[in-house]
């Protein structure tokens, strides 16, 4: 019987040396049955871990969760450290983790942070900033004849009664995830129009955009191939601390898994939900459990 996301995050945290007061639980639950019915094609994004307090109170002065910082997740410890530059605060520095974060997620079992990454959302986290964004979907699990190629109707676009029209050129999968996550923010983007709001999520969106193509898709494409280069001119399974993968297994890694703006967007989408700023060494930082 193969490990819930729960016991595969909770062993990870005992490697690691995460200790976790026993009066609390980590478990992965549902907010309400109807809500999990609902969004039933959007496979987990009714799921989620959560922490749960196993007595009827808990005096507020005590430390639940002790997490040494070498199982954080920042620019100064991914896999990508030498390759990324190091900013404090700012939406640099909330990109530039992003990146962090994405290239662990595109390594898989081969991170060091696999068994923490494994318990995130798999989708894009709804924030603001991608409300409306027709790119920054992943369509490839979409249902629809025209995957990608979505064909929206006029009402799907701009109707002010909020009537969302079928998404998807096929109506017979009018409810598939990646087409109604599209209609749900187009619809809240609308509420937007015409404010300062809408200017400052535009010109962040730019910035993400901007700093993928001149930056993630070329640091990616280069560290994973100094990491092939490596493993053919040694010609031996190394593996420590994440470790590099064998050669005929690391061929593949970015094959299976591309590099995409929807999937650095995944990545931008938890640290805008969940980083924490650690300390001036970490800066912005990934800290597993106390963001569940």
């Amino acid at each position: 019987m193969s490990l819930s996301r729960v016991e595969i995050l909770l062993t990870w945290c005992n490697e690691n040396g995460i200790q976790i007061d026993p009066r609390i639980q980590v478990r992965e639950s549902r907010n309400h049955q109807e809500l999990a019915d609902r969004t039933e094609s959007y496979s987990s994004r009714g799921c989620g871990i959560s922490v749960y307090s196993l007595e009827d109170f808990i005096d507020s002065s005590c430390s639940l969760v002790r997490i040494p910082k070498a199982a954080i997740l920042s620019t100064k410890s991914c896999f990508l450290s030498q390759d990324i530059t190091s900013v404090p605060y700012g939406h640099t520095a909330h990109l530039a983790l992003a990146l962090a974060v994405y290239s662990e997620i595109l390594r898989g079992q081969y991170s060091k942070w696999f068994g923490y990454l494994q318990s995130v959302p798999r989708e894009t986290v709804d924030i603001a900033i991608f409300w409306g964004a027709k790119d920054v979907i992943d369509f490839k699990s979409c249902v629809c004849s025209s995957r990608g190629d979505t064909v929206l109707s006029q009402s799907a676009i701009g109707d002010h009664a909020g009537n969302v029209g079928a998404a998807c050129s096929n109506t017979e999968f009018s409810e598939c995830g990646p087409c109604l996550q599209y209609l749900d923010g187009k619809r809240a983007r609308m509420w937007l129009s015409c404010t300062e709001a809408e200017k400052e999520l535009d010109g962040l969106m730019d910035e993400i955009r901007q700093y993928y193509v001149s930056v993630v898709e070329p640091t990616l494409h280069a560290a994973f191939g100094r990491l092939r280069k490596t493993e053919a001119e040694h010609n031996v399974n190394v593996v420590s601390g994440g470790g590099i993968p064998r050669l005929d297994e690391c061929s593949n890694e970015l094959n299976s898994a591309e590099p995409s703006l929807p999937g650095f967007c995944h990545a931008y989408s938890l640290v805008s939900s969940r980083a924490f700023l650690v300390d001036a060494y970490h800066g912005l930082a990934m800290v597993p459990i106390a963001d569940a």
